[in-house]
């Protein structure tokens, strides 16, 4: 097998990265490349095990994220789950996850959960990592009680989608990586596209989330906006926002899309084969970003208390 190329492609999270720190999104997609073979160089394989830490929030809705797929695969085979010991047994599985971080056994194993907290020796009393389990229980019990979920259960699991119908096709020749959370056709013969949230997002930023889902339906799925619900699933309040689109809302999406893609390469020293420098991508200047980053270690080591 020869070596795997770091090909350029686009998704909400590389985006994300790369809105927010210049410096930070060259470690992430540059930097850390091939770090996951343990005989890389130190530097490579260091930034690759940085790479992977999750904050203890984005660590909470990963969990939630996950017992959702879990319960939606029980409700296609027919089976029901008792909500409190299913939320015990996750919340469990959390105690065992925070372990092995704390252990720090992501260094050898930078797959399983490597969190910034533990990483960075954030001092942080019990109380906060309770309340954590706290509000992924609260998320899941609102979950099971939301009447989204049981119009989802009288459509026939035929004609769900619990891990994706895709995760990539090309838009104007550039791989995009993108999938909703949960999509499922409803009785009346429309596509109905889920986004599940754990905490606090801007409605920009929710826009701009969703109308990503219609131009993955439109692409992958020949859907056309006008036949496609999108919903906004904010499992801590509850709420659900729906959405609808429009051929001009996906036009503006598709623009923003085309913009991200053309900056991001403008940081490129060779855009067609993907080549970075790292002098070429900039640090942020808000030292707040900073302290809270994974590769604060190796970027702002004189924000690190030792």
């Amino acid at each position: 097998m020869g070596d795997l190329a770091n090909e350029f492609s686009w998704s909400r999270s590389r985006d994300n990265t790369f809105q927010e720190c210049r410096r930070r999104y060259f470690y992430h997609y540059y930097g850390a490349w091939g770090g996951w073979d343990a005989g890389a160089p130190e530097d490579i394989r260091s930034l690759y095990i940085l790479k992977q830490l999750a904050s203890r929030q984005q660590w909470a809705g990963r969990v939630v994220h996950d017992a959702i797929e879990m319960v939606f695969h029980a409700f296609a085979g027919g089976r029901d789950l008792p909500v409190e010991p299913f939320i015990a047994d996750v919340i469990e599985r959390m105690r065992g996850e925070w372990r092995s971080s704390k252990a720090a056994r992501y260094r050898d194993n930078p797959k399983t959960v490597a969190l910034f907290e533990h990483e960075y020796a954030v001092d942080l009393k019990p109380e906060v990592w309770q309340a954590l389990s706290r509000n992924v229980a609260v998320c899941l019990r609102h979950f099971f009680r939301l009447p989204l979920v049981a119009a989802i259960r009288k459509t026939s699991p035929e004609h769900w989608s619990i891990e994706h119908w895709s995760k990539v096709f090309l838009f104007e020749g550039t791989p995009v990586w993108m999938a909703p959370d949960f999509g499922f056709w409803n009785d009346d013969g429309r596509l109905a596209l889920v986004d599940w949230k754990t905490g606090r997002s801007t409605p920009d930023g929710a826009a701009f989330q969703l109308g990503c889902y219609a131009l993955y339906a439109a692409e992958v799925l020949g859907v056309p906006p006008a036949k496609v619900d999108l919903f906004e699933a904010n499992l801590r309040e509850p709420e659900v926002t729906q959405l609808t689109w429009s051929d001009e809302r996906l036009a503006a999406i598709k623009e923003q899309l085309r913009l991200s893609v053309r900056s991001m390469k403008a940081y490129l020293v060779d855009p067609a084969a993907n080549v970075a420098a790292i002098d070429d991508f900039e640090k942020a200047e808000d030292l707040r970003i900073c302290k809270w980053c994974n590769f604060r270690t190796v970027c702002r080591p004189e924000l690190t208390q030792v």
